[in-house]
Protein backbone atom coordinates (compact mmCIF):
# COMPACT_ATOMS: atom_id res chain seq x y z
CA UNK A 1 0.00 0.00 0.00
CA UNK A 2 2.52 2.21 1.09
CA UNK A 3 4.27 1.78 -2.62
CA UNK A 4 1.41 2.72 -4.12
CA UNK A 5 1.25 6.14 -2.29
CA UNK A 6 4.30 7.21 -3.12
CA UNK A 7 3.93 6.45 -6.96
CA UNK A 8 0.91 8.88 -6.66
CA UNK A 9 2.44 11.39 -4.15
CA UNK A 10 5.87 11.00 -5.36
CA UNK A 11 6.80 14.19 -3.04
CA UNK A 12 5.20 12.68 -0.07
CA UNK A 13 6.60 13.67 3.19
CA UNK A 14 4.86 11.89 6.45
CA UNK A 15 5.19 13.24 9.71
CA UNK A 16 4.34 11.61 13.11
CA UNK A 17 1.79 13.72 14.74
CA UNK A 18 1.90 11.19 18.36
CA UNK A 19 1.76 8.02 19.29
CA UNK A 20 -0.70 6.31 22.19
CA UNK A 21 0.83 3.10 23.66
CA UNK A 22 -1.80 0.79 25.58
CA UNK A 23 0.20 -2.67 27.18
CA UNK A 24 1.23 -4.57 23.50
CA UNK A 25 -0.94 -1.75 21.15
CA UNK A 26 0.57 1.23 19.43
CA UNK A 27 -1.48 3.70 17.88
CA UNK A 28 0.78 5.52 15.08
CA UNK A 29 -0.99 8.98 14.11
CA UNK A 30 0.07 10.80 11.23
CA UNK A 31 -0.05 13.86 8.49
CA UNK A 32 1.34 13.09 4.91
CA UNK A 33 1.88 15.84 2.50
CA UNK A 34 2.74 16.44 -0.87
CA UNK A 35 1.46 16.96 -4.41
CA UNK A 36 -0.58 14.39 -6.58
CA UNK A 37 1.37 12.89 -9.63
CA UNK A 38 -1.56 13.34 -12.38
CA UNK A 39 -3.07 16.33 -10.94
CA UNK A 40 -0.44 18.17 -9.42
CA UNK A 41 -2.80 19.12 -6.68
CA UNK A 42 -1.82 19.82 -3.23
CA UNK A 43 -2.44 16.99 -0.64
CA UNK A 44 -2.60 16.97 2.76
CA UNK A 45 -4.14 13.26 4.35
CA UNK A 46 -3.92 12.50 8.12
CA UNK A 47 -4.66 9.30 9.65
CA UNK A 48 -2.94 6.54 11.85
CA UNK A 49 -1.70 3.33 12.00
CA UNK A 50 -2.76 0.42 14.74
CA UNK A 51 0.17 -1.89 15.60
CA UNK A 52 -0.11 -5.00 17.74
CA UNK A 53 3.45 -5.29 19.17
CA UNK A 54 4.99 -8.89 19.81
CA UNK A 55 6.84 -9.80 23.01
CA UNK A 56 10.26 -8.42 21.31
CA UNK A 57 8.77 -5.00 20.75
CA UNK A 58 8.70 -5.55 16.92
CA UNK A 59 5.34 -5.32 14.76
CA UNK A 60 3.11 -8.38 14.60
CA UNK A 61 0.40 -7.02 12.85
CA UNK A 62 -0.04 -3.39 11.28
CA UNK A 63 -3.91 -1.65 10.53
CA UNK A 64 -4.40 1.57 8.75
CA UNK A 65 -6.89 4.27 8.51
CA UNK A 66 -7.34 7.51 6.89
CA UNK A 67 -10.14 9.61 5.04
CA UNK A 68 -10.54 8.16 1.41
CA UNK A 69 -13.24 10.17 0.04
CA UNK A 70 -11.20 13.45 1.33
CA UNK A 71 -8.27 11.90 -0.46
CA UNK A 72 -9.96 11.42 -3.71
CA UNK A 73 -11.61 14.92 -3.08
CA UNK A 74 -8.17 16.85 -3.10
CA UNK A 75 -7.13 14.76 -5.77
CA UNK A 76 -9.16 16.30 -8.05
CA UNK A 77 -8.90 19.90 -6.97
Amino acid sequence: MAAGFFADVPDLTLVCDGLRIAGDHVAYLWTFTGHHAETSNPLRITGWEEWDMDPEGKIAASRGWFDAADYARQVAG
